[in-house]
């Protein structure tokens, strides 16, 4: 039986409950709902409504961490939310799915309706919803045991399928039958790895053989859906042993990534094969969804170009370039904004160049100071997943960072709007339409990689010099067209 401590803090708004977890023990959580909710769950319970928070917040919670959203669900129809709290402001976008939003001092509430499924029909989406006056109905139609939890302040816990126990032993597990639960979602695959990889928890027997057999259903998942939980796993604190464990499963959602691994890399340089590395480097990356995508992909050209000479060692000439292709196609398939997909393009093709700190100015000028951050990032984490034996150290990578700091906090020369002298300037000279840009193309390209000094005067007559060059070989050309065309006749 679930049982609710006696103990209270600050009167209602914080309250510590105490579960049973086992006859002989007990588990303390400090459970604090926020007073917007309490207000949707005490007027539900006023109306004659069950309700309960429910997922997420409940599962944080029980580990110590702070919701950062609360979903409720209760008996009421949407019909009977909506009276409910009829003088409360409401958004209706979800309410054919049993969804009404309340807004209460600035918190938006989902409230949905418990509900039971129909049939899936095309591997992600029941057939028809119907809605039901019972909890148990709605939590066992939930994907895993750790987001079927609910919770209400009077009633405590509801836990039907050991949810708590899996949180305690570190488990990722279905509810119910795995194979159902992802024969009804495919998409639920990819969830199980990302709570895996996030939590840094085992996957349950049953479940992770479900998770292999069921793998190739992810076919029938948007390539949108596939990029969202795929960046929640790239991302995770436990991605490395998730993608090593589950590749197959990481290679249904994006197969392109599939030929990398067993690709071997037999040279002094490397310790692992492709897949491996390149999995070591995604988790070297700092937590920027971009980088790391850049990092899944910057080796993906390597199992196309690998070639081995006589002395039996592995060679990749080229494979940025092979890279690239791929990894355009990857990006464009997953829907990724055209920002993404030129980055990483550009990520992909420079991440095997040597670069110095003296090679930042440029660089700056070439691709900016948060793009040439990402790509020194790229290059340290590429660097970290080596041989142990071999793999540079971070030093060299800090050493470029550091530099790009220097350089903005000195206000050096690395783009147009930073020259001495403007467009205006260079049209006094007599130029017009694409020379202007030309010509201030030209000083900054003196600027940045020749170091000449960005001085008003001294560019005002090489802007000058270089004015009468092309005036000269505009002249020049249209002398020889001339010509040309009088031999003609």
């Amino acid at each position: 039986m679930i049982l609710e401590t006696f103990l209270f803090l600050n009167g209602n708004k914080k309250r510590l409950y105490t579960i049973p977890k086992t006859e002989e023990t007990f588990v303390t959580f400090d459970f604090t709902l926020p007073k917007q909710v309490l207000y949707a769950l005490d007027t539900l319970s006023q109306a004659g409504y069950e309700a309960y928070v429910v997922g997420g917040c409940v599962r944080d919670f029980l580990m110590g961490i702070k919701p950062h959203d609360y979903d409720i669900t209760c008996s009421a129809s949407p019909e009977e939310m909506k009276k409910v709290f009829q003088n409360d402001k409401l958004l209706l976008t979800g309410e054919k799915h049993g969804t009404v939003t309340v807004l209460k001092d600035g918190m938006p509430l989902e409230i949905t309706s418990f509900r039971c499924d129909g049939k899936y029909l095309d591997g992600r989406h029941p057939e028809s919803v119907t809605f039901t006056r019972s909890l148990e109905e709605d939590l066992k139609r939930r994907d895993l045991t750790i987001n079927a939890m609910a919770f209400h302040p009077q009633k405590g816990l509801v836990d039907l399928f050991d949810g708590r126990g899996d949180i305690e032993r570190k488990i990722v597990r279905c509810v119910g039958d795995p194979l159902e639960r992802y024969d009804e979602d495919a998409l639920r695959l990819l969830r199980t790895l990302r709570f895996a990889a996030r939590l840094g928890f085992s996957i349950d027997p049953a479940t992770s053989d479900a998770l292999h057999e069921k793998r190739f259903d992810l076919e029938k998942i948007s390539r949108e859906r596939i990029r969202e939980e795929m960046t929640g796993i790239l991302i995770a604190d436990h991605f490395v042993s998730i993608a090593l464990d589950y590749a197959d499963v990481v290679f249904a959602a994006i197969p392109e990534l599939s030929p990398m691994q067993g690709c071997p890399q037999q040279c002094i340089f490397h310790s692992y094969d492709v897949w491996e590395h390149t999995v070591r480097a995604v988790a070297a990356c700092p937590k920027d969804p971009l980088v790391r995508w850049a990092a899944l992909l910057h080796d993906i050209g390597k199992p196309s170009t690998r070639r081995r000479d006589e002395n039996g060692a592995d060679h990749f000439y080229g494979h940025a370039e092979a890279g690239v292709a791929i990894a355009d196609r990857v990006t464009e398939s997953l829907r990724m904004s055209n920002a993404w997909q030129d980055e990483i393009h550009m990520l992909v093709r420079r991440h095997d160049e040597v670069l110095t700190p003296d090679d930042m100015l440029e660089l700056l000028s070439q691709i900016g100071p948060e793009r040439a951050r990402h790509l020194i990032l790229l290059h340290m984490a590429d660097q970290a997943a080596h041989s142990p034996l071999f793999a540079r150290k971070a030093d060299r990578g800090n050493q470029l960072l550091e530099a790009i700091d220097r350089i903005e906090k000195s206000g050096a020369c690395w783009k147009l709007s930073q020259l001495a002298i403007t467009g205006d300037d260079v049209r006094a000279l007599g130029l017009t339409g694409p020379a202007i840009g030309d010509t201030l193309s030209y000083l900054l390209q003196a600027v940045v990689r020749y170091h000449v000094p960005n001085d008003r005067d001294l560019l005002l007559q090489a802007a000058a010099a270089h004015a009468e060059s092309l005036v000269s070989a505009f002249q020049n050309k249209a002398e020889t067209q001339k010509t040309n065309t009088g031999n003609a006749t």
